[in-house]
């Protein structure tokens, strides 16, 4: 059994988060490494021939959560911490919703005999192939824009305990969902890595959010277009101290971390 999630229309992703090394700091603080690694991560699936372009979402994310399992208080606080997490690196609107007909994202904390149904009925026959072997799963829906207009995210939360990736589930997911689909062992440190053993946001997976929520980098930017404002915004992280603070930063305002 591989020891990382599937994802249906993007590819999934699960790590334990380990500090990263002085070394892994001085590499990944580099603007082109940085933007190898966003060009990695944003363009293109796991499954499939999607566009090799940027995808992101440009209206409001309202999410709404089906508890089909115990534990709601925890898998809340879990949730919600880290959709503060994201809104306040990304700057975007994320919010949870009362109703389903106010969302675009739906969550099923749901079980593992209930899985293979929903999948089905909310992301489609075609992606129940990818069920095999995930240990959550999740599926994007853009429009001819780029603009991703709606997301399900399944956490079969008994099968997740048994591989101790919970927590792990919660933060892949919902961070994949935003834009950034795609696992790659080039990107490290990083919760999209198969090879570390992330849980957690990384100061990488940051500055890669950051990017992708720039206003300069528009939906359907292509790899050259990609290369071409790159420098200009991680210039402003730069200056800002975006980069240079950013692993001290995702640990000092991630409320997930108390809990690793």
């Amino acid at each position: 059994m591989r020891n990382k999630a599937t994802r249906l229309t993007l590819g999934l992703l699960v790590f334990i988060c380990l500090a990263p090394t002085a070394i892994a700091r001085e590499r990944w603080q580099n603007s082109a490494y940085i933007t190898h690694s966003f060009t990695e991560v944003a363009l293109g699936s796991e499954f499939g021939q999607a566009k090799q372009v940027v995808r992101k979402w440009v209206k409001p994310i309202r999410l709404f959560v089906t508890h089909q399992v115990g534990d709601r208080a925890l898998h809340e606080k879990l949730l919600d911490a880290h959709i503060e997490h994201l809104a306040a690196i990304t700057g975007h609107d994320i919010k949870r919703v009362s109703s389903a007909k106010q969302a675009n994202i739906r969550l099923f904390f749901t079980r593992e005999s209930m899985l293979l149904p929903l999948i089905r009925q909310y992301s489609g026959k075609q992606s129940v192939a990818h069920e095999r072997g995930a240990v959550c799963l999740a599926s994007i829906r853009t429009n001819k824009a780029d603009q991703i207009e709606s997301a399900v995210i399944y956490i079969p939360v008994d099968r997740a305990r048994r591989h101790a990736k919970l927590l792990a589930c919660i933060v892949e997911e919902l961070t994949q969902t935003l834009g950034l689909p795609r696992d790659s062992d080039a990107v490290f440190p990083s919760i999209f890595n198969d090879k570390t053993v992330n849980y957690l946001l990384t100061g990488l997976d940051d500055i890669l959010l950051r990017m992708l929520y720039d206003p300069r980098m528009l939906p359907g930017s292509d790899r050259k277009k990609i290369q071409e404002i790159a420098p200009q915004i991680l210039t402003d992280f730069e200056k800002r101290g975006l980069i240079k603070g950013a692993s001290l930063r995702v640990r000092k305002e991630g409320a997930l971390y108390q809990f690793y």
